[in-house]
């Protein structure tokens, strides 16, 4: 689990899993917590994202994190990354906040806990992750977590990274 001052990051074992395609009520009587329906707007994901972790469960802790708002004990999003880090040391961190929690910075809070949790990890060198080619809030929370452009991704994608070296210079400041 990885905690920010307003935020609980949950890693989505195989049993959350299991309980959300049971249906989110199921989940959040396990959770205690409160499932809007709009917690999400890729629920296509749950099933693809059970099945990878099913085939390879070393994967926990590298790939789906349940946002929960710790006050409003909701769930609000999700996040976290799309692997364990590669052979150079690379790890690539995505994410959704749910409308009623957008615009209120943790979008910031959630990415810069994704950062921090990935450098705490001596093999991971670099940190990456993918925007729509437009300059929109995802951008500001990449920026604002310290990351910079590096150019365009196939698929009409922007790809943004920090280094190991710039996260400690940028958590110095």
């Amino acid at each position: 689990m990885i905690l920010t001052p307003r935020l609980q990051l949950l890693p989505c074992t195989l049993q959350y899993f299991e309980a959300l395609l049971q249906g989110e009520e199921v989940l959040g009587e396990l959770l205690d917590i409160h499932i809007p329906e709009s917690w999400t707007e890729f629920p296509e994901v749950i099933l693809v994202a059970y099945d990878k972790l099913r085939n390879d469960p070393s994967m926990l802790g590298w790939f789906f994190y349940l946002v929960i708002h710790q006050e409003d004990k909701c769930l609000m999003g999700a996040g976290g990354f799309k692997g364990r880090p590669d052979r150079d040391g690379a790890v690539e961190i995505g994410y959704e906040i749910s409308s009623p929690y957008r615009e209120q910075g943790y979008g910031t809070e959630l990415t810069q806990a994704l950062v921090r949790f990935a450098f705490n990890h001596s093999y991971v060198n670099k940190v990456i992750a993918h925007t729509e080619e437009e300059y929109n809030a995802a951008v500001k929370v990449l920026q604002k977590s310290g990351m910079h452009f590096v150019g365009e991704a196939p698929e009409q994608l922007w790809r943004w990274e920090i280094s190991r070296e710039e996260y400690l210079v940028h958590s110095v400041k």
